[in-house]
């Protein structure tokens, strides 16, 4: 938006010469800036009212953002964004998800903020802001630090000038397949089946079913992904006898996106040993299992107004902590005071960290609705 910065028009300016009763105002650009032999524009009106007003007042816009209204408004735009990173509800700690070809090297910690959208059985979208800085684009994948999940950027809000801002899904798989002597993973959102009901054809009083569950996939796009799933590809499912073949793929509509729409399929275990070059491995992930040797165990997303139990493995001493100014009512077991109970007591989502002694783990409320 630097261009804004060198147009001879400025309605803050003009406003400010009206003020100061300047006639036959021009932009300070467009006159001589400065007498021989001094530092400051001291350049005479009519009235006798010199334009350093002027020019201070055109340097303290510039500070912050620029001489244009829309300039200023990104800045402060961004200024929000930099306070809310430190104390909004919504404010989280994200890491982005390690590319092949950055075996060694591990992504930095960032803040971002991470806004709920729509909350489905089928899917959980959400919405994160952060600075362009972090590089963030389309069809990257992050983790959410503390909730131990990982979320899909869809698309990106064009919209939004002063930073990031994005469309995320939930990754419920990670998905692995085989293409030679090479294993390839990824994460996916996964949605399906959705169908209720069974085709089937009808002739002669003989009736046949026919496969028609489907699945809707979501992954980014690579040069595995593309190579991999192509249209009428053949795969399983892990743990799984069902066949799904791809139907369509679109690797066109979003940028780092990968589409893929797979229906059921006839399984013939004669000749698909041969014609499918690798099993896909899909892994659900679930951040509310109690993982093993894990500092807190219990559930990651709550809802408003109900209890939950929290338990620690820890073998130090310590007590329960949440923030105070979180609308959280803790309740500590009294027979076993590594247990503990919190219910959010209010009806807004929002996050906090609940921590016994070095420990601590970052819960998220959803909305009720």
């Amino acid at each position: 938006m630097s261009q804004y910065f060198e147009t001879n028009y400025s309605a803050a300016l003009s406003s400010v010469a009206k003020r100061l009763r300047l006639s036959n105002y021009q932009q300070p650009n467009s006159l001589p800036l400065k007498r021989p032999g001094h530092d400051i524009v001291e350049e005479e009106q009519q009235d006798g009212t010199t334009v350093v007003a002027l020019e201070h007042q055109k340097m303290r816009l510039r500070a912050m953002g620029g001489d244009a209204q829309q300039e200023r408004m990104i800045y402060d735009k961004r200024k929000a964004l930099d306070r809310a990173l430190l104390y909004s509800y919504q404010g989280a700690n994200v890491q982005k998800v390690r590319e092949p070809s950055e075996e060694f090297l591990d992504p930095p910690v960032l803040r971002a903020l991470i806004n709920p959208d729509k909350l489905k059985q089928d899917y959980d979208d959400k919405i994160i802001s952060i600075p362009y800085e972090a590089n963030f684009k389309s069809g990257d994948v992050f983790e959410w630090l503390g909730t131990g999940t990982h979320w899909l950027i869809v698309l990106q809000d064009l919209t939004e000038l002063a930073y990031f801002r994005g469309n995320i899904r939930r990754c419920s798989y990670e998905i692995t397949w085989r293409d030679g002597d090479s294993v390839h993973r990824t994460f996916a959102a996964v949605r399906g089946p959705v169908e209720t009901k069974i085709d089937y054809i009808q002739k002669h009083s003989i009736s046949i079913d026919e496969p028609n569950h489907s699945l809707h996939i979501l992954m980014p796009q690579t040069e595995y992904t593309l190579a991999y799933f192509k249209r009428y590809a053949k795969f399983y499912l892990q743990d799984s006898d069902v066949c799904w073949r791809v139907e369509a793929i679109d690797w066109i509509s979003t940028p780092g996106i990968l589409e893929v729409t797979a229906v059921e399929y006839y399984a013939n275990e004669q000749e698909d040993s041969d014609s499918i070059v690798g099993n896909l491995i899909v892994e659900e992930e679930n951040p509310n299992t109690i993982i093993e040797n894990a500092a807190i165990s219990g559930e990651t997303f709550i809802k408003p107004k109900m209890e939950y139990e929290y338990v620690t493995p820890s073998k130090e001493d310590g007590q329960w902590k949440i923030d105070s100014k979180c609308p959280v009512q803790l309740m500590v077991d009294k027979d076993d005071p590594k247990k503990c109970k919190i219910r959010w007591i209010r009806t807004i989502s929002g996050q906090f960290e609940l921590s016994y002694g070095r420990y601590s783990k970052t819960i998220v409320v959803e909305s009720l609705f």
